[in-house]
């Protein structure tokens, strides 16, 4: 469908109809991009109601908090996810106008969580991803691909909404679980007809089409995205560098969220993640001496079930300082993984998981790979490799390995044809079982 169609008809048209002021959102959105002063105002003010809201309207939150008096959002608890899990229905408002919705994770971290989320929380959301998209020159109703695995959106994929989805919206989804040569090439041949101007998706699996893509570029029609979104996995550099070289050299912008939390943070043009002020307030817990600690979210738009300091598993650091792209919103300087993305290294010293992704890239006979250090700090890895792989390339990565750790260990490999992802169709690359609880 003609993208200007689908911009100024049928994409308002469908927003109208489920209830939603995205596009209504989004312009608000870009024209506070111009006033940081007011920027900063809304967010105080929306955090602040959401806080009295909750000492108001939610069980969970009245039975902590005292009940007259100012509130800061310090005298809220940490929200762990087990909390949810055990006190949902106490964390929902009993006096919340509209519907809820249900909703859950896609489990990448070991357990689903079923949580509610409302019409309100979900249009702000998705007018936080277009606007960021703009900053790129990618406008609504302009053809979209996405590479997902999450059952959440797969199992909703009727041939009608499917339907709908590509042909009104121009919006088409591709399973991220199936990644067989042959429908890698139905894929590029599939780009190539439909010529989208955002791919977007796991960065995993985007690159495994984008490195066929490099073997095949024909089946591409001379066909560039403008822009590459990675979400839900770490970014690491020779993804973002495979895609670029087997797309085209499209821009690759890493998004930062979740399901549950909500969109937390976007890359601009310069490399920098702008995190979506107006929608989250973000936390540091306990930062060590370089500033980095837990990162807890509040979503300030998640009136039907609000989640205030939700300790969301990964690590990261904010900056006070100002961006070259010239954006007034604050900046997510540094994001580490979750906490099992981490290693241990002698002395019991916390390692993120990307000194091990440095270790095995510089070997190229490694195609992909999966590491889990056990309780006793011995390292299992799944490696798949290409023919040249052999004892020599086994002794370098085992040694770099326990030179990154700082201690000798032991490394077993098994040689796989394949690594399966999760069942939300991510890809773990490290996980430790050695850290302590």
């Amino acid at each position: 469908m003609t993208p200007w169609l689908v911009r100024g008809l049928l994409l308002p048209a469908h927003e109208r109809l489920r209830g939603r002021a995205t596009l209504a959102e989004l312009a608000a959105l870009r024209r506070g991009e111009q006033h940081p002063d007011a920027v900063y105002r809304l967010r105080r003010e929306k955090l602040a109601a959401l806080l009295e809201h909750c000492r108001d309207r939610v069980p969970f939150y009245r039975a902590r908090l005292p009940a007259n008096g100012a509130l800061e959002v310090t005298d809220f608890p940490v929200l762990e996810r087990d909390t949810v899990r055990e006190h949902g229905d106490a964390l929902c408002s009993d006096h919340y106008p509209g519907r809820l919705l249900p909703s859950s994770t896609g489990g990448s971290s070991g357990r689903p969580l079923t949580f509610w989320t409302d019409p309100v929380k979900e249009t702000r959301h998705n007018a936080h991803k277009l606007r960021f998209r703009t900053w790129f020159g990618v406008r609504p109703g302009d053809r979209q691909v996405d590479f997902w695995g999450s059952p959440v959106e797969l199992n909703k994929s009727s041939r009608f909404r499917r339907f709908k989805d590509q042909y009104l919206l121009n919006q088409a989804l591709c399973s991220a679980h199936d990644l067989s040569p042959d429908r890698l090439e139905a894929y590029l041949r599939f780009l190539g007809r439909f010529r989208p101007h955002l791919v977007y998706g796991y960065p995993t699996v985007i690159a495994r089409v984008a490195r066929h893509a490099a073997d095949h570029p024909r089946l591409l029609g001379g066909w560039r995205p403008d822009l590459v979104v990675c979400t839900s996995e770490m970014l690491y550099p020779q993804l973002r560098e495979a895609i670029t070289a087997g797309l085209g050299a499209p821009p690759v912008a890493n998004e930062y969220g979740s399901r549950d939390a909500g969109l937390t943070a976007h890359e601009c043009r310069e490399g920098r993640l702008h995190i979506a002020a107006e929608h989250v307030w973000v936390e540091v817990d306990a930062p060590d001496a370089s500033g980095v600690g837990d990162l807890l979210i509040t979503n300030l738009d998640g009136f039907g079930m609000p989640l205030i300091r939700y300790r969301v598993g990964d690590r990261g650091r904010v900056s006070a300082g100002a961006c070259p792209c010239g954006s007034p919103l604050p900046v997510l300087d540094r994001l580490e993984g979750r906490r099992n993305d981490f290693l241990v290294g002698a002395e019991g010293r916390r390692i993120h998981g990307s000194a091990a992704n440095y270790v095995l890239r510089e070997v190229p006979q490694v195609v992909q790979y999966r590491l889990v250090q056990r309780t006793d700090r011995s390292l299992d890895i799944q490696v798949v490799a290409d023919a040249d792989w052999g004892e020599a390339e086994a002794r370098q990565v085992a040694e770099g390995l326990r030179r990154t750790l700082g201690m000798e260990v032991p490394v077993r490999f098994e040689r796989v044809s394949v690594i399966p992802p999760s069942a939300s169709g991510k890809y773990r690359w490290v996980e430790s079982e050695a850290l302590e609880p």
